[in-house]
């Protein structure tokens, strides 16, 4: 199986937001962050790890988990505000961020179904050649 090279950069791009959010869960358990929000950082973590895997192995699965993790990520940003009892002059941008962070998502979403089907078009003209 050849990698696209978008499926390349979504696998390194999911792969770093992995990182970042289990680098959260540690600085979230040094600093006790609330419960609610270590878990939504694990959440984000784990789905992103996957995500990663499915786009680097063009699995079928992927747009599905990408889509998951803009949910998951997304929510928890639009929740900040009262996870953490911000004032409502700060809770403006979160909602914006929360919209970038799930438009990201679909978009990864829609591009990886439509990497999926190109391939699977391209393998079955190779089979009926």
């Amino acid at each position: 199986m050849r990698r696209s090279i978008g499926g390349i950069v979504l696998a390194v791009i999911f792969g770093l937001l992995s990182l970042n959010a289990w680098w959260q869960v540690r600085d979230n358990v040094v600093n006790s962050a609330p419960a609610m929000l270590i878990a939504l950082q694990v959440a984000c973590g784990v789905v992103a790890a996957v995500t990663a895997w499915g786009s680097w192995t063009g699995a079928r699965w992927a747009p599905t988990v990408a889509l998951l993790y803009g949910l998951v990520a997304g929510g928890m940003v639009a929740g900040l505000g009262p996870m953490l009892d911000l004032p409502p002059e700060s809770r403006g941008g979160l909602w914006v961020g929360a919209a970038i962070i799930l438009a990201f998502a679909m978009a990864s979403a829609w591009w990886l179904r439509r990497s999926l089907r190109r391939a699977k078009a391209s393998e079955s003209a190779r089979v009926v050649s």
